[in-house]
């Protein structure tokens, strides 16, 4: 009787049978180049396991030195992925990635692959991260995060006040009424009497 397979393998499986239904799309309208970034994407993040999994096996593995990081003005920008960014976008994409979304949320409860994934976390960070983004599943806890980039604070820029015009009256016509003679003129502000219905005196 065989082995069971290790995570690795496991691992490996789910990209294979992920890579196998992306290229099948080609017939309900997912174009070539687009297909060929997502399966570049999968090769990637295989290759990156599964190198890191055999040297964590064999005793190999030892953790990167930090090293500091150079200030901004020296560093060069990454140029922007063709791939979205997007929480599980590969789902609208190929409706069959469900399938393989619940194998991988299966293997990341598995007590070996957790002991996997503590032996190198920052490691096994960048490429499980960019799978579950894909899937639309939650990382492990064990798996360090990436530092928010703190927001620019907006600049409020003043708003013009408006100039407050003074309330227009008509002028009162001099065949009015003698009881509409004494109403305010133009250009001033009325002021009701204290007893509604009669006119304030002059």
């Amino acid at each position: 009787m065989p082995p069971p397979p290790t995570p690795a393998e496991r691992f490996a499986s789910i990209l294979h049978g992920l890579a196998h239904a992306v290229v099948t799309r080609t017939a309900f309208g997912l174009s070539g180049p687009l297909i060929a970034l997502i399966i570049n994407r999968i090769r990637e993040i295989k290759q990156s396991f599964a190198r890191l999994a055999a040297r964590i096996e064999a005793g190999t593995y030892a953790p990167r030195r930090s090293t500091p990081r150079r200030p901004p003005a020296l560093r060069r920008p990454r140029p922007p992925s063709p791939l979205s960014r997007k929480f599980g976008w590969l789902q609208p994409l190929v409706p069959d990635a469900v399938c393989y979304r619940s194998y991988l949320v299966d293997l990341l409860r598995d007590p070996e692959m957790a002991a996997l994934l503590a032996a190198a976390p920052v490691s096994l960070a960048r490429p499980l991260r960019s799978l579950c983004r894909m899937l639309r599943v939650e990382p492990p806890e064990i798996l360090p995060r990436r530092p928010a980039k703190p927001r620019k604070p907006r600049e409020k820029k003043p708003r013009p006040r408006r100039e407050k015009l003074p309330p227009f009256y008509p002028p009162t016509p001099p065949d009015a009424p003698a009881w509409m003679q004494n109403w305010p003129r133009s250009g001033t502000r009325w002021t009701p009497a204290r007893n509604r219905g009669s006119p304030r005196k002059a």
